[in-house]
């Protein structure tokens, strides 16, 4: 250090010597000048701001740079020097606490507010993050009981002396801080509850806008969704067709309880709400068919199917069994004969010697009339075309014994017809071919019938799905067509009536098993989700139209008479307490921001069905409501850090 800092650090000690011998009097005259209690005001501020610390950090400033400045205290070393200013700040401390208390008191307030705005604004609160992610007031009641632990504890062991004070200090700040914590929301929103109630019936009718908005912006929140959620879904539903989904049906439950207000309660626009939702309901059946008709890709009925196959077998039958006929040459019937001989007239001694005289049964009946059309005991058909024509009455006998109900006869003559069969085949090669193509195509044929089959409530969803997949393309893509058919009568044929719900059938454990395996391909996902929304319009129509008319009947009383009927039956049964109660019901609504000018403008927000127009409006109410949570997290977070800076110094 030159000489001339010497002299300079000399005179500034002189100088503070002097002034310390003016005694304690001229130094409190000081601390209640202008400048004093606004220092007093910065150290109160500067205490909180520091959980406590701010006296000690002073205190090791001036120790650090009395040396060079000359400020604060002497002191042989940094130690003494650290505790001699410590001494001298606390001291400070105390007589600005005795003489200018509210200055100082005023400084920790605004201190704890402006370190609690800091703290909310840098996402370091608990407490304010969750109020601004929309959690509900328990959650934000558990995180702002850990904020006040946090803040009390550090507060308690910033302002305690000593090990044993700063471990005492945080214990009996932390746990007040938790009590601190824990009450400081649920007493900012009931503050706020109360004040909206109080203004709620006027200012409702002056910006019902906003109200509206406001509710709405609550049911989406508590729905889980966010606009952009709820104009995807309403895009998606367009891009389905079902252009009529809305904005009620997108938010769910929250959607639908709102919708019953608006439907329930006199305004304007409370009968062309009802109208839109029954008209809606109407059309249930017409979309669903459509809706199976594209999921099933059944553009016609079983019947037509079944038609249209059955036609295009027999021409493609007609012409290859042509081509077998012409190339086909001598044909060998003797193992027919024979097996027909084994089954009648077993052993060689009945055929050469008759029984008797008893008639035939009627399968002995039907095995000896075909055995007639290709031998006559002596000679045998070897014509190709003759053996076809009784190959063909044999398909007709075997119909004939199906259609009366004789298996027994049936199964005898399949037997039959397979030897026929067998031997049409080697005498023309073509023949086997035009034979495999006939099974083959009636095979898709038949899956017509087993796809109507298989919605029967007495076939289990496994043996359908196992069904389905054992089943070539052409196959699955008529039994669809089975399957698609009687779903569609069926929901067809149910009434129309807005109370009827027709998704309710295709919504079963069955058919939410079998519809994503027997659908289209590719076309399964969207077959759900159209029977998911038209099971959710209904549920909207329902909440609103549903139910008790009572209500209904109520709203309608006093939009007539402006008198609910409920409080004058009440006095004229002597209840009071009823009176007060519909008296009371009655005036939720205003007390609520409910007056029919909001509700009406509700109605519009809930009938929207542009997937832009409802991300506007859901997107003003929910930033509108989210800096509404910003604020109050703000407040809380400003209150818990001026409550917990002083329950840390109880």
């Amino acid at each position: 250090m030159t000489p001339e800092q010497e002299k300079a650090l000399a005179i500034a000690r002189a100088r503070r010597r002097r002034a310390e011998a003016g005694g304690a009097s001229s130094g409190d005259s000081a601390r209640d000048s202008v400048m004093g209690k606004v220092d007093s005001f910065v150290r109160g501020a500067a205490d909180t701001l520091s959980f406590g610390l701010a006296d000690e950090v002073a205190a090791a400033g001036d120790a650090l740079f009395s040396p060079v400045f000359g400020t604060g205290q002497d002191g042989s070393s940094v130690s003494d020097r650290y505790n001699a200013n410590l001494q001298a700040q606390r001291a400070t401390d105390e007589s600005d606490s005795a003489d200018r208390g509210g200055y100082r008191l005023a400084g920790q307030i605004i201190g704890g507010v402006t370190g609690g705005l800091g703290l909310a604004k840098n996402g370091l609160s608990l407490a304010a993050n969750a109020a601004e992610a929309g959690k509900g007031l328990g959650r934000v009641t558990a995180a702002s009981a850990g904020d006040g632990l946090i803040l009390g504890a550090a507060q308690g062991f910033g302002s305690g002396e000593g090990v044993d004070g700063r471990i005492q200090g945080a214990l009996k700040g932390g746990g007040t801080g938790l009590l601190l914590g824990g009450a400081t929301p649920l007493a900012v929103a009931g503050v706020s509850k109360v004040a909206k109630t109080a203004a709620a019936p006027l200012m409702a009718r002056l910006y019902p806008e906003n109200y509206a908005t406001d509710a709405v912006a609550t049911a989406l929140r508590r729905s889980g969704k966010s606009p952009d959620e709820i104009s995807a879904i309403l895009q998606s539903a367009q891009d389905a067709g079902q252009d009529m989904y809305n904005v009620a049906d997108a938010l769910g439950v929250t959607g639908q309880r709102l919708a019953s207000t608006v439907a329930r309660n006199p305004h304007d626009k409370r009968q062309a709400f009802i109208d839109a939702l029954r008209f809606r309901q109407a059309g249930q059946g017409d979309r669903l068919a459509n809706a199976l008709t594209e999921g099933f890709d059944a553009s016609d009925t079983a019947a037509q199917r079944t038609a249209s196959l059955t036609a295009a077998r027999d021409a493609e039958a007609n012409s290859l069994y042509g081509a077998a006929r012409r190339a086909a040459g001598a044909a060998n019937v003797t193992p027919i004969l024979e097996h027909i001989d084994e089954t009648i007239s077993p052993g060689v001694n009945q055929i050469v010697s008759p029984r008797d005289r008893i008639a035939n049964d009627s399968i002995e009946g039907a095995l000896s009339r075909v055995r007639s059309m290709l031998s006559d005991g002596n000679s045998q058909v070897t014509d190709f075309n003759t053996l076809f024509r009784a190959k063909l009455d044999l398909d007709d006998m075997i119909a004939r014994a199906d259609a009366q109900g004789a298996g027994n006869r049936a199964f005898a003559l399949n037997q039959v017809k397979r030897r026929v069969d067998a031997a049409l085949e080697e005498a023309s090669p073509a023949f086997r071919t035009a034979n495999d193509t006939f099974r083959t195509r009636s095979g898709v044929i038949d899956a017509v019938a087993e796809g109507g089959a298989a919605t029967s409530g007495r076939q289990r969803a496994a043996d359908t799905i196992d069904q389905f997949g054992r089943l070539t393309p052409d196959q699955q893509g008529a039994f669809r067509v089975g399957y698609a058919d009687p779903l569609i009568a069926k929901v067809e044929a149910m009434s129309s009536s807005p109370t009827t719900n027709k998704a309710r059938v295709l919504t079963t454990p069955k058919f939410e098993q079998e519809f994503p395996v027997v659908a289209a391909p590719g076309r399964a996902t969207e077959l759900g989700q159209r029977i998911g929304r038209e099971q959710r319009m209904f549920d909207t129509a329902f909440a609103a139209l549903g139910g008790s008319k009572t209500a209904d009947n109520i709203a309608d009383a006093i939009d007539m008479n402006k008198v609910d009927p409920g409080v004058i039956a009440s006095l004229l049964r002597r209840d009071v307490t009823g009176a007060i109660m519909h008296g009371v019901g009655k005036a939720i609504n205003e007390v609520q921001g409910m007056p029919p000018s909001v509700i009406q403008r509700i109605s519009k927000i809930l009938l929207e069905t542009s997937p832009q127009g409802a991300r506007d409006l859901l997107t003003a109410g929910n930033e509108k409501l989210t800096r509404s949570d910003q604020l109050r997290a703000k407040v809380v977070s400003a209150l818990l850090n001026s409550g917990a800076a002083g329950a840390g110094r109880l």
